[in-house]
């Protein structure tokens, strides 16, 4: 029967293994033991907590209310009772869900045996950037008399671009904090090697002092209060194959020499810039050119934001206190990590990157489709098997799931950008028109 659902459903069971492998309930309430400092388990276990909002989040069930009704025979507690759970849930046990889960994800990864495509050969790429939370709805008492939009919460998360997956994410629930004030945790993860790559709100002296610390490299956007003199013109702009050119400096920090690369932009930005300066300890054998273009890849974790919003419900706004928000934030760059594998797992099974030409919407819309049908007819399956498998002998299960994956239906439809039309007059004397004679008169023209 596992193997029937395997070929009909491949994609939802490569979900539901997973799943079962990376989010087990004994490794979840382990993750909740081992850093929860206020909250404690008395009926409600942090697993059944997990599950039930992964459901909102991959879109199988609309609401949180709705997925506890699918589940409430099995859940021993209220509707309220889990909302207090959820609500007091602390922002150390959603980042470090994440950091296991993409540790754990990794060493999939690797069984695989799918190379990524090196950014920087020698220099493990990390990419830093902050992500603010939606508004969420007024349904604290604390918002009654606030006519302003309640922010439940920011984060940074830092991105391996190489292996697409999420590695550490810093919640903090106060929404109107500066990001820089979480830099010092940031830092701590900082490894020997690394290459740092972020936007110029986190260009601080501590920022690089860290990275001197660590005997790591970083591309930073210069910001405009970084102090530093200057040990020499710029040099002759070199052009590159875009005909921009680009120009460097030699200059110190903290008695440290550094490189401020300035690239001259073909227009001003929204700011009114007209080029923007980069700042890199990366040794001269990295051109100026190639620090411009790693710059430029930093959208990458911005399109990552994009994809999580778009395909899963990562910003549920009916979650309004800052501990629930930013758990179900989490929750959704969990699963934005086990879908980065599934596409691996595609590119390992065909040999080739066909990850590239599937769309990633028509795998979300699959998952939303069809993973609740694989839950209720396999439920009484048993799937503990994977847990049991080493990374090697999991990664063959899954490119022989993934075998069965139809990849005409999953191809991407790529489109040119919309044109914009020319809206027409409006006549009041005329608010609406018939469609059917409209048609009409298209048919005599």
């Amino acid at each position: 029967m596992l193997d029937l659902f395997c070929e009909k459903m491949p994609i939802s069971s490569m979900l539901r293994g997973l799943l079962e492998r990376c989010l087990s309930a004994d490794r979840l309430n382990q993750i909740f033991d081992e850093n929860a400092s206020n909250q404690y388990t008395r009926n409600l276990l942090f697993s059944t907590v997990c599950h039930l909002l992964l459901h909102v989040v991959l879109r199988v069930h609309p609401s949180t209310h709705a997925a506890y009704q699918k589940f409430k025979t099995s859940i021993p507690v209220s509707i309220t009772a889990l909302y207090d759970k959820l609500n007091g849930m602390e922002t150390a046990v959603s980042s470090a869900l994440v950091r296991d889960m993409a540790s754990d994800l990794s060493h999939v990864l690797d069984a695989l045996e799918i190379t990524p495509e090196s950014w920087l050969p020698g220099y493990p790429i990390r990419i830093l950037d902050g992500n603010s939370l939606a508004a969420s709805e007024k349904r604290l008492q604390v918002h009654h008399a606030v006519g302003a939009a309640p922010l439940p919460g920011k984060s940074l998360v830092v991105l391996d671009p190489e292996r697409r997956l999420v590695v550490e994410v810093f919640p903090c629930e106060d929404g109107h904090a500066q990001e820089r004030s979480l830099l010092n945790a940031v830092i701590a993860t900082f490894r020997a090697g690394q290459l740092w790559i972020a936007d110029r709100n986190f260009c601080t002296l501590g920022f690089l002092e860290g990275i001197h610390q660590h005997q790591a490299y970083t591309i930073l956007r210069r910001h405009a209060n970084l102090p530093f003199v200057e040990l020499a013109p710029f040099s002759q702009a070199a052009l590159t194959e875009e005909g921009q050119r680009i120009l460097e400096q030699p200059i110190e920090i903290e008695g440290r020499r550094h490189r401020r690369i300035r690239v001259e932009l073909a227009k001003p930005t929204r700011d009114g810039d007209l080029y923007i300066d980069l700042i890199t300890n990366l040794p001269a054998t990295v051109g100026a050119s190639t620090v411009a273009d790693l710059y430029r890849k930093r959208w990458t974790l911005e399109t990552a934001f994009q994809h999580i919003e778009k395909h899963f419900q990562s910003e549920i706004n009916t979650l309004a206190y800052p501990g629930a928000a930013l758990f179900g934030f989490c929750l959704a760059l969990v699963a934005y990590n086990i879908f980065s594998v599934m596409l691996a797992a595609l590119d390992s099974a065909h040999e080739k990157p066909v990850s590239k030409t599937v769309s990633s919407y028509y795998i979300a819309h699959d998952i939303a489709s069809s993973f609740q049908a694989l839950i209720l007819l396999g439920d009484a399956l048993d799937w503990s098997f994977l847990v049991t498998y080493s990374p090697a002998e999991f990664a063959h299960w899954l490119r022989q799931v993934a075998l069965h994956i139809e990849l005409p239906t999953l191809k991407k439809h790529s489109r040119g950008p919309k044109k914009p039309k020319q809206k027409p007059p409006y006549d009041p004397k005329h608010p609406h028109e018939s469609t059917y004679q409209l048609l009409l008169g298209k048919k005599r023209a």
